[in-house]
């Protein structure tokens, strides 16, 4: 994201930070203030004195630089990856704090090219616990005016009127797209007539070159399945609805174009079962502007098993 790190600290709490050791054990929530970078692939209060290990190594040739390489273009084709690095940093059957015995395996994989980096999460068995966990979601570009993620594989196949999607690209302009990027910051009234089906949760022109972040992350399991079908269930109580997958992708405190240091947040939440798919909108702090503003999910194609619920507010919704 910007900065170039030549040295790395693998901290026992379950993260890795780069300018200086870390050894706070309370999860913060993401995205955090503050200057310090930082990858949690399993931020909670671990302690290895009466079991556990804790490795790193690294390599610029052999087999799992070729390992890594095959994950990374199956997710990207695009980009025809090559890594040329790879540091692996595993916490192997770590304990709690204060439940020894407990047994979490977690891992931590930074690679590159020297254009592109990437972290790859992995996850052997973990313990379960009542101590409060944050894992790091996923900043797309920190200083990109009109720019977009990269092809992201979905992890579960969306349904949006009759189209069955397995990519989506989260665009900087507050908007989803599915087939391409899109960098276009002038909203369109809807419906819009064209073959594109989009997800506009705020569709304006935004910059985060100076300021706010952009995050994506899916699960297919873990709470936010589980609250996100509640959040389903409270307005369809008769479709009995369980989430297998969600994608959630957040536009934090960005500018306005070009209002630097406007902060505008909100979110977009898709979701299904494999057979209804719905989008939830969340909107946090949106600055006042002049500008041209359009908000929305385009459907394109027949209305098949596809619902909307726009969280306007914490306790308002609209059904469309």
């Amino acid at each position: 994201f910007g900065q170039s790190y030549s040295q790395i600290y693998v901290n026992d709490n379950g993260h890795l930070t780069f300018n200086a050791p870390l050894s706070t054990y309370s999860p913060e929530r993401f995205p955090m203030n503050g200057t310090r970078d930082i990858i949690a692939p399993f931020w909670t209060d671990l302690d290895n004195r009466g079991n556990g290990d804790i490795y790193y190594v690294q390599y610029t040739s052999g087999s799992l630089l070729q390992r890594v390489t095959q994950d990374i273009n199956t997710y990207f084709p695009a980009l025809n990856f090559q890594a040329n690095w790879i540091f692996i940093a595993t916490w192997h059957e770590v304990a709690y704090y204060s439940k020894s015995g407990t047994q979490t395996t977690l891992q931590a994989v930074l690679t590159t090219n020297g254009h592109y980096s990437f972290v790859l999460m992995n996850y052997g068995s973990i313990a379960s616990t009542s101590k409060s966990v944050q894992v790091g979601d996923i900043k797309i570009n920190a200083c990109s005016d009109d720019g977009s993620s990269p092809r992201i594989s979905l992890l579960r196949t969306f349904n949006y009127f009759g189209q069955s999607y397995s990519q989506i690209y989260v665009n900087h302009n507050g908007h989803l797209t599915f087939d391409s990027s899109w960098s276009s910051f002038s909203p369109q009234r809807f419906p819009m007539y064209g073959t594109r089906d989009i997800i506009a949760p705020f569709w304006t022109d935004l910059d985060n070159r100076e300021n706010g972040e952009i995050y994506y992350v899916q699960y297919t399991n873990g709470s936010l399945l589980q609250r996100v079908t509640q959040d389903i269930n409270a307005y369809f109580p008769a479709l009995n609805f369980q989430a297998n997958w969600i994608f959630i992708a957040t536009w934090h405190e960005i500018a306005y174009y070009p209002m630097t240091r406007t902060q505008t947040t909100f979110q977009a939440v898709l979701t299904t079962n494999g057979k209804y798919s719905f989008v939830l909108m969340n909107y946090g702090s949106i600055a006042s502007t002049s500008r041209s503003v359009q908000v929305r999910a385009v459907q394109t194609n027949s209305y098949q098993d596809m619902f909307y619920l726009f969280f306007i507010g914490p306790r308002q919704c609209i059904f469309l």
